[in-house]
């Protein structure tokens, strides 16, 4: 009777096994096919991802099919989510979750546009003025690093000046805005060069990134002269604004920013706005032997910016030197359009300073002039006094 029993209980199990073997079906997961091409790689995968969705019932219990479902997923998380051509060429599903957006995070703002900001500025021969207030004339050549800090980059190349054997100036521009958080940035990158028109959009087609309503990074281009041109590029969410100007053959780049970011860069490498130019290539100006002085004086003290302003501090200075070692009087243009810069972001540096330093240079005849006049003032005064 017992062997009876246990041999009818092997039966049943048996039995059952092969019933739940037989009934439950195979996961069909190898009918969802996976893009192993880049061309429209996400919206492939988004079909993958769609398809997989549709067995979750038949391969409830497959642990492939679920390791599948979980690293596809990541991928498309990693690589997709933010993807431009796919976010344009959505599908229904998609645009409705788009029209949800003001339920997502939105961009936190990391700086408070209010406490202090730095300013800094590059061009002509280049002419540098760093984030701590100082004034530097250097002979940089080739490419190097403006700003770095962990939310964006600016890279500089200067080249000779034509019909120069010393001057050189800024020629080809590069700004890239370092991808940080979905709601706030995708990495963007804004190139110029001096021989070509400034591009009103980034490279990627893009004028801006963030909500559409208030966006955390635009970018707006505009015309100062038929021979000058500036585009802004404004980063809202860290407080920060960034100009780069064309004037004929020739950049400058302008940017201000928090105290706080400005200190944020690697002190073992040379970044110009913060550490300066190295010291083997600062230039004195005022130790430079020129020549013509009296004729590029006039040319700078008469010139009138876009602004009506007139030339004034280290930028009358560098108007007169650039014009004196590069003989292209586009470079009066240029000093205008960062003085324009200065007085828009950093108005109180200035100290409205009209005597060029060259003005008092021993070597020319504008500094012998002024040196006879004063001297016929002083004796006209002493011959008065005796005369009285």
């Amino acid at each position: 009777m017992l062997v009876s029993n246990l041999i009818h209980r092997i039966w049943i199990i048996w039995a059952t096994v092969i019933a739940v073997c037989t009934c439950v079906p195979v996961c069909p997961q190898d009918t969802c096919i996976l893009p192993n091409s880049k061309d429209n790689q996400c919206r492939d995968l988004d079909v993958y991802i769609k398809c997989m969705k549709s067995l979750s019932k038949k391969c409830r219990g497959d642990i492939g099919y679920h390791s599948a479902v979980t690293v596809s997923n990541s991928e498309f998380k990693k690589s997709c989510t933010s993807h431009d051509d796919f976010s344009r060429n959505n599908s229904s599903e998609h645009s409705q979750i788009a029209q949800s957006t003001h339920n997502a995070p939105s961009c936190p703002l990391l700086f408070d546009d209010k406490k202090e900001h730095r300013f800094c500025g590059l061009f002509g021969d280049p002419h540098l003025r760093t984030f701590d207030g100082k004034y530097q004339t250097c002979r940089i050549h080739g490419a190097w690093q403006v700003i770095e800090n962990p939310f964006f980059g600016i890279m500089v190349t200067n080249d000779a000046v034509v019909n120069s054997t010393t001057a050189t100036a800024p020629t080809k521009l590069t700004v890239i805005l370092k991808a940080h958080k979905p709601e706030c940035t995708l990495q963007k990158l804004y190139e110029a060069q001096g021989d070509f028109q400034l591009p009103n959009v980034f490279e990627d087609g893009s004028t801006s990134s963030g909500p559409t309503s208030s966006p955390t990074v635009s970018l707006s281009w505009r015309s100062n002269d038929p021979n000058s041109e500036t585009v802004i590029i404004r980063l809202s969410y860290i407080s920060t604004i960034i100009t780069v100007t064309r004037v004929g053959k020739y950049l400058s780049i302008s940017a201000k920013l928090p105290d706080q970011l400005a200190q944020m860069f690697n002190q073992d490498k040379h970044v110009l706005c913060s550490t300066g130019c190295p010291l083997s290539e600062q230039i004195d100006i005022k130790q430079v032997t020129i020549s013509e002085l009296d004729r590029v004086l006039t040319s700078c003290h008469n010139s009138v910016g876009p602004t009506g302003h007139k030339l004034t501090d280290q930028y009358l200075d560098w108007c007169v030197f650039d014009m004196m070692t590069s003989h292209d009087e586009q470079f009066i243009n240029a000093s205008h359009a960062a003085y324009s810069d200065v007085l828009f972001f950093e108005p109180r540096s200035l100290f409205n300073r009209t005597i060029s330093v060259f003005e008092f240079n021993p070597n020319s005849t504008a500094g012998a002039n002024r040196t006879h006049r004063l001297n016929l003032f002083i004796l006209t005064i002493i011959t008065l006094y005796n005369f009285l």
